[in-house]
This record gives structure tokens, sequence and C-alpha cells, in this order.
């Protein structure tokens, strides 16, 4: 299953990328939720930094990592994650429309590698439009905070 959001934010690209590369802050995010995330190698984040932690979904802890597969800076990012059979992949793309617009591009693909992950997308399959329409909502709340952030600096 693959969801795409684009949205246009009127910021430098420099700063959408100082926000959407902001490693720490998602840590914290992913930490508060999910309890303890590690980061290997220790450091800035690079090409084939790993994020492990523990997630609840569908009623179950369950083991997660995320390891950044690509970072061009100030242009794309890549990253896959995955749990018990399913794999997620995050593309993250930006592209500067001015020197003070940006157009932020975030494709999310999910992959089943078992039967019950397998299961488990079929049944969001039912739910596509509004799980799409969530999609685009926290893009668009993520984009509009880095919008009124600059705005306001």
């Amino acid at each position: 299953m693959k969801f795409v959001a684009t949205e246009e934010i009127a910021a430098p690209i420099d700063v959408v990328w100082a926000r959407v590369s902001d490693f720490e802050a998602f840590e914290r995010r992913a930490a508060g939720k999910a309890g303890q995330v590690s980061r290997s190698p220790e450091g800035p984040a690079k090409a084939g930094t790993k994020w492990t932690g523990s997630v609840e979904a569908a009623g179950k802890v369950r083991q997660a990592s995320v390891t950044l597969l690509e970072l061009d800076a100030p242009h794309r990012m890549d990253l896959e994650g995955g749990s018990d059979g399913m794999t997620v992949t995050l593309d993250v793309m930006l592209e500067a429309l001015s020197p003070t617009k940006t157009r932020l591009t975030v494709t999310t693909e999910a992959k089943a590698r078992s039967l019950a992950a397998r299961l488990m997308l079929q049944s969001a399959k039912l739910a596509r439009p509004q799980l799409a329409k969530r999609y685009k909502g926290r893009v668009a709340g993520f984009a509009d905070k880095i919008e009124k952030s600059y705005a306001t600096s």
C-alpha cells in the first residue's frame, strides 16, 4: 500500500531541510511513544544509521527498526523500516520552487513479508480513503508547523 502527499511550504529549502532532517526531535517523539529508541552508530545521522526500539501496533508490542538508506542534503532522504513481517519505506523529497518556497513530497509504501502482515494490509486497504486523508493531514500539519515557525523567526 502506497501513500503520497505533497505540500508547498513558504520557507527556503534549507529551513525545511533542517526540520525534515531533525533526527533528534524524531527520536524524542518516538521515545515518548515507544519507550526506548537507540541509534547506531552514535553521532550525526548518515546513510547506514539505524534506529531500533519497540512499538505498539495492533495491540501488541513489537520490535521495530529503521535504517537511513540515503541522505542527499537538502534534496532527498530515504528510510526503510520493518517489524514482524512488514517493510515500510519512506521517501522524502524537497524541491526549491523559489528562494522562499519549497515543495515537500513524502511517499510511504508498506509491503507485507508474512501472511499475518498481508492480512493486516488487506484490512487496511478497506480503510484506504480514510488512511490517505489522515496521512495527507499529518504531512500538511507538519508543513504548516514549519511555515509558521519560519514566519515567526
